[in-house]
Parts: structure tokens; C-alpha cells; sequence
């Protein structure tokens, strides 16, 4: 459990000090940890919970609203995007809109009131939030947390001229200047895969 909690709290510091990143490490490192998260969740033994009522909540709503904020806001246009699982009506196939932001900082609402517990509570209190935090994985953010990776990999990788972050909607004059770049940046390509073969003979 503990590389579990160590996976949970380093992603809470991502999105704490997200204002301070570029947003592509930003992004690359939030895939990261959530593909360790997910992993790593398979591996947790579940036990019976120990007590009757359902943990305290740490997280004020404050905090979660500053979280989303700053990460809507560096995510600009490419915030909202389309998808078609929606862990609040499973069952229904519609197409909804959904927001990388919110999905993120839901995800770290249930890890940071967890780390908390864990920090904080006794063996029977942590272990209760354990198990909360895995039927939320099971019912809420674990579909959020694929949700969110599909969306980063087609901001990451899958933008309209092939360059990352670049503007969709208005990228003619990107695209010019990639034409012009073109042979400049294969030659490039050329030499790099050339001293990668050569490092691995």
C-alpha cells in the first residue's frame, strides 16, 4: 500500500505546483503518474471496511476549485473535449462533454483526502479510506483517469499539423512554416536515427 500512497501523493504535488510548469510537462508528467496509479491499483489486496461511517473529507472545496482553475486555465481551448463514458451514467451511450480539468482534480480530491488519512489517521481509519478511495476508483475516477489520458494523448500527439499544442483552429501560418522546415527537419531525423543505430551496434 505504500507505493500506492507514494503514486497518490506525487500526483497531488503535480497539480500543487502545476502553474510553475510548461504545460507539456505538466501533462507528460500527469500521464505518468496516472498510468502507475492505474497499474498499481490492481496490485492493492481489498479488505472489509472497519467502521460504519464513511471517512472525513479534507479537501475544502476552495482548494479543489484553486486546482481546476489553474489547470483550465493553462489548458485554455483545449480543456473541454468529447467522450463517450460517463462514470455518473454508465449504461448510456451519448456523447457528452467533458473537462480535462475537472477530471484531473477530481481524481486528486479522492488521492489527497487519502494521503491525508494516511498521514494522519489510525490503522482502521486508513484502512476505510483505502477502501473508499478503491470503490471510487472502481465507480468514478477510474473511468475519469482513462478519460483524461485519451484526452492528453490527443493534445500531446494528435493536433491538426502535427506539432504539439499547436492551435487546431487556427494554425495556417504553423503549417506554412512547417512546409518550409520540412527537409531541414528530416535531415535531422536522418542523423539522429543514424547515432542511434550506431550506439546500439
Amino acid at each position: 500500500m505504500v507505493d500506492f500512497v507514494n503514486l497518490c501523493n506525487t500526483y497531488c504535488q503535480i497539480l500543487d505546483k502545476a502553474e510553475k510548469l510548461p504545460l507539456y510537462e505538466l501533462l507528460d508528467q500527469v500521464s505518468d503518474a496516472l498510468m502507475a496509479v492505474y497499474q498499481k491499483t490492481f496490485a492493492i489486496t481489498r479488505f472489509k471496511t472497519r467502521y460504519e461511517s464513511d471517512p472525513q473529507k479534507f479537501l475544502s472545496e476552495k482548494q479543489y476549485n484553486k486546482v481546476r482553475l489553474t489547470i483550465m486555465n493553462m489548458l485554455d481551448k483545449r480543456d473541454t473535449y468529447m467522450e463517450v463514458l460517463d462514470p455518473n451514467h454508465v449504461g448510456k451511450h451519448t456523447i457528452f462533454q467533458a473537462s480535462l480539468s475537472e477530471d484531473l482534480t477530481d481524481i486528486y480530491q479522492d488521492f489527497y483526502d487519502f494521503v491525508q488519512w494516511y498521514s494522519l489517521g489510525t490503522f482502521e481509519s486508513v484502512n476505510d479510506s483505502l477502501i473508499e478511495c478503491l470503490t471510487n476508483f472502481e465507480k468514478y475516477w477510474g473511468v475519469k483517469l482513462l478519460n483524461a489520458l485519451r484526452a492528453i494523448h490527443v493534445i500531446r500527439y494528435l493536433m491538426k499539423d502535427g506539432s504539439i499544442f499547436s492551435d487546431p483552429l487556427n494554425d495556417e501560418d504553423e503549417e506554412g512554416m512547417l512546409t518550409d522546415n520540412k527537409d531541414d527537419e528530416d535531415l535531422l531525423d536522418s542523423e539522429a536515427l543514424g547515432e542511434f543505430l550506431k550506439e546500439d551496434l
